[in-house]
Parts: C-alpha cells; structure tokens; sequence
C-alpha cells in the first residue's frame, strides 16, 4: 500500500540504495494529497475533515504506473473498494455497487473498524476520494502528491503517456476489472520540453475518451476502434441520467462509458 522512493548509486560491486539520500520517504495511506482537476472541490469530493473537498489523506491499493517527461511518476489507484465497510447500514445505490463498495468490505483490511474515515455510515463521501491516478515528483521531498481527477475514477491498472504529434500529452489507461473498460486522456494544452512549471498542471485539463471497438469477431485481434468523448451534457450523460456535470463524469467515470456506448 503506498509508494516507497528511495535513490540508488551505481558501485563498483554494483547498485546500491543510498539510505541517506534526502529523495527517500514513503507515501502512504495518511499522506497528505491535493486533489486536482475538474472534481476538486466538488460536492461529492467533501467529507468532514475536508469540507473544501480539495486535500485527502493517503493512496491505497497502488498497482502499476507511469511516467512523465517532465520527470514525475504516476501511481494508480486500483482496488481501493475493499478498504471501505460499515458495522451500521450505509446509503449504497448502484454507483457505489457498480464499484464493488459494500458494508461488508474487505475481510484482510477491515480499516473501517478502525478509523471511521473508511465507515462508510460515517463518511459516504471518503469513497470518491479513491480510485484517481497520482502523480508524484519524486525530486523534490518537499512535494504534495495530487489526484488528477480529470483521467477519470476507477480501478487503474496502469497510466501509459505519449506526447502526440502535435504535442498534446496522451495518456492510456486500462480498467483492471472484467466487463469494464480501456481509456485515453487527451490534454487540452501542449507539452513543451523544458519547461516544467508549464507542463506542471498538464493533467487537469483535458478530455477523458472510452475505447470503442467495432467489427472484432471472437478469436480475432484486428478490427476497426474509435474514441468516444465523455463530457457532461453530450449523448447520455445529461442530467437526467444523473451527470449534471464534468466532475460527476469523472467520478462515476464507468457508468459514464457505459452510457456511451464503450466496449467492455
């Protein structure tokens, strides 16, 4: 749980940690993180201790990663479901479901038992904080990890980068549950190479897209694709259907691809 940075030298017998390097620390599950990007601050990000909806404690269930060209490391949260439980009756509708959060939780973690921020009785709301893409700079010990909430919520397996051609940051990403779905996001400003505090905040804006495959026939691996945009208030993700806007998207981002039509 958690990401470990630490520096390694080359010696002459071969690598080895430098145990006193000042880039070592821990990020665990009571760091403080800055939640970033179009859900920040947003109704369903808030809980009592955060009621700006902006700052959470702590990364859980980190799988895989990624890396940016100006120098950052991405960590993916992934099956953060089984963190959360109650010993009372929460209010769970399918959104939560659909993210396999229950009462019951976990049995190897039961942390609601023990820090009532993970009840979800207590603090509904603390669910949502989970589930992001974390960036971390691990040359500055002094950083606050974030939360990129503009690449969408669920259990990422992995945050794969490119810069496109016409320089805007890609970013792949991949839902490590059966029946769920493959992402890209798209930033809206462009990469430019040695300039870190312009590339700083790339990931907070852009456009979330779910993969759509077309004409693939069982046993095959070649067909035709395309990307669909999930944006509040295109196709189906209107009020109506419960997305009232871009953040409720991101956060609730399974639904959203399923409503427009992704393939699982």
């Amino acid at each position: 749980i958690g990401v470990s940075i630490f520096e390694v030298v080359e010696r002459k017998r071969g690598w080895k940690v430098n145990r006193n390097s000042p880039f070592n620390r821990r990020i665990t599950a009571n760091t403080p993180m800055s939640i970033s990007g179009p859900a920040a601050g947003h109704i369903l990000m808030r809980t009592p201790l955060d009621p700006g909806g902006s700052r959470v404690l702590g990364t859980i269930n980190n799988c895989a990663n990624g890396a940016t060209p100006w120098g950052t490391y991405l960590t993916c949260e992934e099956n953060f479901n089984g963190f959360f439980g109650s010993a009372g009756e929460p209010r769970l509708g399918e959104r939560e479901v659909r993210y396999g959060i229950s009462k019951n939780g976990n049995k190897d973690y039961d942390w609601h038992k023990f820090d009532e921020r993970f009840d979800l009785d207590v603090n509904p709301n603390e669910q949502n904080r989970f589930g992001w893409v974390v960036e971390i700079d691990p040359s500055d010990p002094l950083s606050t990890p974030k939360k990129r909430t503009a690449l969408g919520r669920f259990k990422h397996e992995n945050a794969e980068l490119v810069v496109n051609r016409d320089g805007r940051v890609v970013v792949y990403m991949g839902d490590d549950e059966s029946g769920e779905f493959i992402y890209r996001f798209v930033s809206t400003k462009r990469y430019e190479e040695g300039n870190s505090r312009s590339n700083r905040d790339l990931l907070d804006d852009g456009i979330l897209y779910v993969a759509k495959f077309d004409d693939i026939k069982e046993g095959e691996d070649q067909g035709e694709g395309r990307w669909i945009a999930l944006r509040a208030g295109a196709g189906k993700l209107v009020a109506g259907e419960g997305f009232y806007d871009q953040a409720e998207v991101l956060i609730f981002a399974r639904e959203a691809a399923s409503l427009m039509g992704g393939t699982t």
